[in-house]
């Protein structure tokens, strides 16, 4: 029956099928094996989902009574989780693109890539970097972004790292590109300014759009958001609002997407320290201060939840941890909050919007 259906006809219903149906259809048949594993099939599965708004959210928590991290799928309409399995520690979630999910660990440099739908891992080879630092300096990670090339159709991760001389306290920037189709890391220009990543350990740069990764900094003694871009492969600086004062203690800023453009999630705490505001900006053009544009305020919050921006759902609404490591959304019209069923260890929570795809590493050299 496969072989006396046209091939367009096999490749739109296929396309409307899950990730999970589509892989078993691979044993079908030589001819649908081919096709299902093409490149171009690939790209038109992952415009459809695209198309169709098939989007999903990614939560990272650290179980509390076991400290396993763990993953867990939720549906991005019903915000109910569909599915979780183990995450190997150490790692963190960086972002995701595509239907990839980068992953670093801190303390050994390793990057992992995942495509949580097919079960596909790849281990990116160590950076070149380390291997020529002079003895004595210690390297530091500034920040690390994933995202998609789409003039190579290729998927790169840029990596900033500084090496430090704690003698001389002297430090030197070091950039480096990996591209998943050569599988390989090459340096590259560094920022346009010296940084230190507005956290005490690397969150990432932890938003991609419109083919930017973007993580917010502190260098030069002023704020900044730092954007990445994946196919120029050059930096671009965007000074933040006048109204927002970055420093080395905004534990509490967080940069997200909100309709494809960079929000900005910036704390506004009381005098006394107990109650807490977050102001919302949006950025409509990368590198122009000016097109900051304040969309609304929400709170206040009192210290006894201080909760934490973990992200935003469909238009305003904002999900976020509270102390006890609940996650819980937040509706700005009725300034109501509502406990969503996941529970980690305090502060252990990532969220990232994902795409189930069937994006693979293998054959992509």
């Amino acid at each position: 029956m496969a072989k006396e259906l046209p091939e367009d006809l096999v490749t739109e219903i296929l396309l409307c099928l899950p990730v999970a149906s589509v892989l078993r259809c691979k044993c079908v048949c030589k001819s649908w094996y081919a096709l299902i594993t093409h490149q171009k099939f690939v790209a038109k599965h992952i415009l459809h989902n695209k198309k169709n708004s098939n989007t999903l959210l990614l939560v990272k928590m650290r179980d509390e009574i076991t400290k396993n991290d763990v993953v867990s799928t939720l549906s991005y309409e019903t915000l109910q989780v569909l599915h979780s399995q183990p995450l190997p520690p150490p790692f963190i979630v960086l972002g995701s693109c595509n239907g990839l999910v980068c992953l670093h660990d801190d303390y050994a440099l390793r990057v992992v890539l995942w495509n949580p739908a097919t079960k596909e891992t790849k281990v990116v080879p160590k950076s070149n970097l380390p291997r020529f630092v002079p003895d004595g300096h210690q390297l530091g990670i500034d920040g690390i972004g994933f995202g998609f090339d789409a003039k190579t159709n290729d998927y790169k991760i840029i990596n900033l790292l500084t090496l430090y001389d704690p003698y001389s306290r002297g430090k030197m920037a070091q950039s480096e590109v990996y591209s998943l189709s050569a599988d390989s890391w090459r340096k590259v220009d560094t920022p346009p300014f010296s940084i230190s990543p507005v956290y005490s350990y690397v969150r990432g740069m932890n938003i991609y759009t419109n083919g930017m990764a973007s993580l917010e900094a502190y260098g030069d003694y002023r704020g900044n958001l730092l954007s990445f871009d994946m196919s120029n492969e050059v930096f671009l600086e965007t000074p933040m609002p006048n109204d927002v004062r970055l420093n080395l203690f905004s534990d509490w800023t967080e940069i997200f997407v909100l309709n494809e453009s960079i929000a900005l999630v910036f704390p506004d705490w009381d005098k006394g320290m107990s109650e807490i505001c977050y102001d919302i900006w949006l950025l409509l053009e990368v590198g122009v201060k000016d097109s900051w544009t304040k969309l609304f305020s929400i709170g206040p919050f009192t210290d006894f939840k201080q909760p934490q921006p973990l992200g935003f759902w469909k238009n305003d609404a904002v999900l976020f941890e509270i102390l006890d490591g609940q996650m819980v959304l937040y509706d700005p019209s009725t300034k109501e909050m509502t406990n969503l069923p996941i529970h980690g260890e305090t502060y252990s929570l990532q969220v990232v919007t994902y795409m189930e795809t069937l994006v693979s590493f293998n054959g992509r050299k």
